[in-house]
């Protein structure tokens, strides 16, 4: 009998490791995003999420922030639109305050980061 309890203990205790490693690989996003809803001037941005979710010190809060802790981060441009809605800030200047700002200031401290220029961000069209 106590050999069937620590079995039965044993796999709950498995299950529950797996669940909680399972938990934390759940909703991380696309590995890239293009994004290319107002793209009048500039050519698309590929925007590689994976890579900034590996970025120490780097919160899915950092750039969702208004997120709202155990809920799915909603999309930029559900907030965010091509031209500034009230005080909310259009996308562009959303993502040229936030990634290129902290590009520059990454860049300042001499960490390895992301482009801070124009073409960085917006390759040539073909």
């Amino acid at each position: 009998m106590r050999r069937l309890v620590a079995v039965l203990l044993g796999a709950v205790l498995l299950m529950g490791a797996i669940a909680i490693v399972t938990a934390a690989e759940v909703n991380k996003g696309a590995a890239t995003y293009t994004i290319d809803k107002c793209k009048e001037r500039k050519s698309a941005v590929t925007f590689h999420h994976y890579q900034h979710q590996n970025i120490q010190g780097v919160t899915c809060k950092t750039c969702h922030h208004k997120m709202v802790e155990g809920k799915t981060p909603r999309a930029c441009f559900e907030c965010h639109q091509c031209k500034k809605q009230g005080k909310i800030p259009s996308a562009r200047m959303a993502f040229h305050k936030n990634c290129r700002g902290c590009h520059r200031t990454m860049k300042k401290e001499g960490k390895k980061t992301g482009p801070t220029t124009c073409s960085g961000c917006h390759p040539k069209q073909k």
